[in-house]
C-alpha cells in the first residue's frame, strides 16, 4: 500500500500522542512502584522538559542541512532507546538520564522535539486555505491518540496479574511496548519520500529574513503559555475540589469533556481560518474563552462552573491549528522547521513556570489564577491583532 507523506505524518502523530499518553500515567505509576519521593519524579519530569527543550533549539537549527527524514529516523530511534532505557532502570539516576535524553512527554501536550520537522513538511505539502485545514486534523489524530493512549495504561493492571511479575515487572514490559511504537514509527519514517525535503532550489537555513518576525511572535507566544500555564488541568481540579468540594470521579468526567470539546474546536477552528484569515480566528475565539474563564472564576456553585468550562473547551483551543499555520506560512521555506521550533520553544519554557505562579495565587485567593490568566491572555490576543492583523501569510 502506497503512502502519501500526508498519510505517514498522521500517522506518526497518532502513534506519538499514544504513546505520550500512556507514558504520562504509567511514569507515574512506576514512580510510586519503585519507591521514588514526590521530589524525585518531579525532577524526572523536569529532566525531561529541559531535555526536549534543548533538542528542539538542535533540531530547529539543523534539521534543514541534515535533512528532515533523517532527523526523524533519529528521533525513531530515540523514541525506541527511551522505553528499553525506562525499562531497565529502577533507580533515580539512570531514569533521570533516560528522562532527559528521551522522548517522552511529560506535559499534557504535544511538545515533542520534532514536531517542528513535521509542520515544516505538512506547510510544504499543502497550500493556501487547505494548510490550516491539514494543521486542524493533524491536532485532532494528536487529541484522539493521547486520550486512546491514556486509557491503554490500564493494561498494566491486568499484566501485573501474571505470577511473578508483580507491578513493577508489568510497568517494565509496557515501557518495552513504547519502543515499538517507535519501531512503527521508524518503519513509517523509511516510507518517506524525496518530496518531504526541501526542494533543491530552496537555500536551506536556519532563521534568516524572518528572524525579527519570529522573534516576536515567540514572545507573544510565550506570554500566551505563561499566562494558560496558571490554570492548567491540575490547578482547575483543585479550585473545584477546594471550592465545591467536586466529588472526584466527576472531576475526571469534567476533564474528559473538555478534551474532547478541543478536539472538536479543532475542525471548527479551520472553517472559520478559511472565512476570516488566521489572525482574526485566533483573537476572536480567544477573547470570549478569556471571558468564560472569567466565569469559572466567579461561578456561584459548581454546576455553573462545570458549565463555563465545557463551553470554554469549545473554543479556547481553536487558535492552535491557525497559530501552527501561521507560523509557517509567513517564513521562507527554508526557515519553517526553525521558526515552528523556536516558538514551540519559547511556549514550552514559558509554560513550566505557570503552574507555580497559578498555585501560589490560588493559595492566596481561589479567582486569581483566574483572572490573571484571562488578563494576561487578553492582552497577548490584543497585541497579537494589532501586530500582525495586516500581515498577509504566503502559499
Amino acid at each position: 500500500m502506497t503512502l502519501s507523506t500526508r498519510d505517514v505524518l498522521f500517522a506518526t502523530k497518532a502513534l506519538r500522542a499514544f504513546g505520550d499518553g500512556m507514558m504520562s500515567v504509567l511514569l507515574a505509576r512506576y514512580a510510586v512502584a519503585t519507591g521514588l519521593s514526590g521530589v524525585e519524579a518531579g525532577l524526572i519530569a523536569t529532566s525531561a522538559l529541559v531535555g526536549t527543550s534543548a533538542t528542539t533549539f538542535l533540531v530547529g537549527r539543523y534539521t534543514e542541512r541534515l535533512g528532515r527524514k533523517r532527523v526523524l529516523t533519529w528521533g525513531a530511534l530515540l523514541t525506541i532507546a527511551t522505553g528499553i532505557g525506562y525499562a531497565l532502570s529502577t533507580a533515580f539516576p539512570p531514569l533521570l538520564i533516560v528522562a532527559f535524553f528521551g522522548t517522552v512527554n511529560p506535559t499534557s501536550g504535544d511538545v515533542s522535539a520534532f514536531l517542528p520537522v513535521e509542520q515544516a513538511i505538512l506547510a510544504q505539502e499543502s497550500e493556501g486555505k487547505g494548510r490550516v485545514r491539514t494543521f486542524a486534523w493533524f491536532n485532532v489524530v494528536g487529541s484522539l491518540a493521547a486520550g486512546l493512549g491514556a486509557a491503554a495504561s490500564g493494561a498494566a493492571g491486568a499484566l501485573d496479574l501474571v505470577p511473578g511479575l508483580g507491578e513493577p515487572g508489568a510497568l517494565r514490559w509496557m515501557f518495552f511496548g513504547y519502543s515499538l511504537l517507535g519501531l512503527g514509527t521508524l518503519v513509517l519514517v523509511a516510507r518517506l519520500t524525496a518530496h518531504a525535503e526541501l526542494p533543491d532550489r530552496t537555500v536551506r537555513q536556519g532563521l534568516g529574513p524572518s528572524r525579527k518576525r519570529v522573534f516576536t511572535l515567540s514572545a507573544l507566544f510565550g506570554t500566551d503559555a505563561f499566562a494558560g500555564g496558571m490554570v492548567v488541568q491540575t490547578i482547575i481540579a483543585l479550585y473545584l475540589l477546594r471550592e465545591f468540594d467536586l466529588d472526584k470521579a466527576v472531576t475526571g468526567w469534567v476533564f474528559f469533556g473538555t478534551s474532547w470539546g478541543a478536539a472538536a474546536s479543532f475542525l471548527v477552528s479551520s472553517r472559520l481560518s478559511m472565512r476570516f484569515g488566521l489572525v482574526n480566528t485566533m483573537v476572536f475565539t480567544h477573547l470570549p474563552s478569556n471571558a468564560l474563564l472569567l466565569g469559572v472564576a466567579f461561578a456561584p456553585s459548581a454546576p455553573v462552573a462545570i458549565a463555563f468550562l465545557l463551553a470554554r473547551s469549545l473554543i479556547s483551543q481553536m487558535d492552535v491549528p491557525p497559530r501552527q499555520a501561521l507560523v509557517v506560512s509567513i517564513v521562507e521555506p527554508g526557515e519553517r522547521a526553525a521558526a515552528a521550533a523556536y516558538t514551540g520553544l519559547t511556549r514550552s519554557l514559558a509554560s513550566m513556570a505557570g503552574p507555580l505562579v497559578g498555585g501560589a495565587l490560588l493559595g492566596t485567593v481561589a479567582a486569581a489564577p483566574f483572572v490573571a490568566c484571562a488578563v494576561l491572555k487578553s492582552g497577548y490576543d490584543l497585541a497579537l491583532f494589532g501586530l500582525f492583523r495586516k500581515v498577509k501569510p504566503g502559499e
